[in-house]
């Protein structure tokens, strides 16, 4: 099992980057809507963009990041492409928005 923390400029660029990685597929339901679902043996916690810490004065603690956020967990095996065409990116935050528990 590995988790990975993503992020792109959008969800349309999220969605590209997983469905590249072979991670995500689009999906037609009965009504005609198409949305991107994750594989069997991926996991996908959307975040999207992460709210800035205000305090009841309305005073930011701590700013927001408006780029799109999810994170992934797999429990198959991937391959090194899949790996590196995922939107992962660097530094990790020290204390992360949300997690898997």
């Amino acid at each position: 099992m590995s988790d990975f923390m993503l992020r792109t400029d959008t969800q349309d660029e999220m969605d590209d980057a997983l469905i590249a990685a072979g991670l995500a597929q689009e999906v037609t339901d009965e009504d005609g809507e198409v949305t991107v679902q994750p594989i069997p043996g991926v996991y996908l916690d959307r975040i999207g963009p992460i709210p800035a810490q205000v305090d009841p004065d309305g005073i930011i603690i701590k700013p927001g990041h408006p780029e799109y956020h999810a994170n992934l967990r797999v429990t198959i095996e991937l391959t090194e492409e899949q790996v590196e065409a995922l939107p992962t990116f660097d530094p990790l935050p020290s204390v992360p928005y949300r997690v898997w528990l």
